[in-house]
């Protein structure tokens, strides 16, 4: 069976916290899960590529990867709302949303692919 490709948001500070030791509870993240179809989008729209290019990060199959610093989540954020001026694909609108949430929570966006 394959593993599900999620996105996560932790809500505020503490769900950071519990989440980099394997605790979360109920309630402290904002989760997408990605389809094979979805994941495929995602890839292929090329806006992961940037991210890691711009970042210094490996968001990738098979790979956990997670943007803390309030900069570089900024700076995704602007990747992703200019990818989607070219391609309006639900899964980038997604993504922008969470990204949103972790600007104004101060926490940080997680993929785990």
């Amino acid at each position: 069976m394959k593993a599900m490709k999620t996105i996560s948001v932790p809500l505020y500070i503490d769900a950071l916290n519990r989440l980099d030791i394997d605790q979360s509870l109920p309630g402290d993240l904002k989760e997408i899960y990605l389809n094979d179809a979805e994941f495929e989008e995602l890839f292929s729209s090329g806006v992961i590529n940037e991210i890691n290019h711009h970042l210094g990060k490996l968001i990738d199959d098979y790979e956990d990867e997670s943007i803390q610093v309030l900069q570089d989540l900024k700076a995704m954020l602007g990747l992703l709302e200019a990818k989607i001026s070219q391609n309006d694909l639900p899964v980038l609108q997604k993504i922008i949303s969470l990204t949103k949430i972790a600007i104004v929570n101060k926490t940080g966006v997680f993929f785990y692919f």
